[in-house]
C-alpha cells in the first residue's frame, strides 16, 4: 500500500467519525438534525389508539368470551357422563384464562399509551429547565 493511499484511507476514517459525533449536524439520515424528526412522538396517533381499544377492542374481547362461554356451557351439558364433555370443560377454562389475561394486557397498553404523552412532556420541560440554567454570559474558560 502506497504512502498516499495510506494517509488517504486515515483522512476519510477521521471525516466519518468526525461525522457521525457532530450533535448539531443537520443531515436526514440520522435520529437529529434541524427537522428533530426522531424527536417527534405522535399524541393524535396514541389517544386514537386509546378510543379504539376503549370503544371497539375491549368490548369486544369480552364479547367473544361470553360466547365462547355460553356455548362452552351448552356443549359440556350435552357431553355429560363423556370424556368429551370434562376435556371441553378443561378447554374452556383454559380460554376463560387467556381472555382474562388479553383483557389485563390491553388495558395495560391503554394505560401505557395514555401515560406516554405526560411523560414525554415531563422530558420536555425537564430539558428546558436544565437549558434555561445554562448562562450563555458566562466564559468557563480559564487563561493560562
Amino acid at each position: 500500500m502506497a504512502w498516499d493511499e495510506w494517509e488517504q484511507l486515515k483522512a476519510d476514517a477521521l471525516a466519518r467519525q468526525q461525522d457521525s459525533m457532530r450533535l448539531n449536524s443537520a443531515g436526514g439520515s440520522g435520529a437529529g438534525g434541524a427537522d428533530g424528526a426522531g424527536l417527534r412522538t405522535n399524541a393524535s396517533g396514541k389517544s386514537a389508539a386509546v378510543r379504539v381499544l376503549e370503544e371497539d377492542i375491549q368490548p369486544g374481547t369480552g364479547k367473544a368470551g361470553s360466547h365462547a362461554e355460553e356455548s362452552s356451557e351448552v356443549a359440556v351439558r350435552e357431553f355429560s357422563g363423556w370424556a368429551t364433555s370434562s376435556g371441553l370443560k378443561d378447554a374452556h377454562n383454559e380460554w376463560e384464562l387467556q381472555v382474562r389475561n388479553l383483557k389485563h394486557r390491553l388495558d395495560a397498553d391503554k394505560t401505557a399509551l395514555q401515560q406516554t404523552k405526560r411523560e414525554f412532556q415531563y422530558v420536555d420541560y425537564d430539558v428546558k429547565s436544565q437549558v434555561s440554567r445554562i448562562d450563555p454570559g458566562l466564559d468557563t474558560r480559564r487563561e493560562v
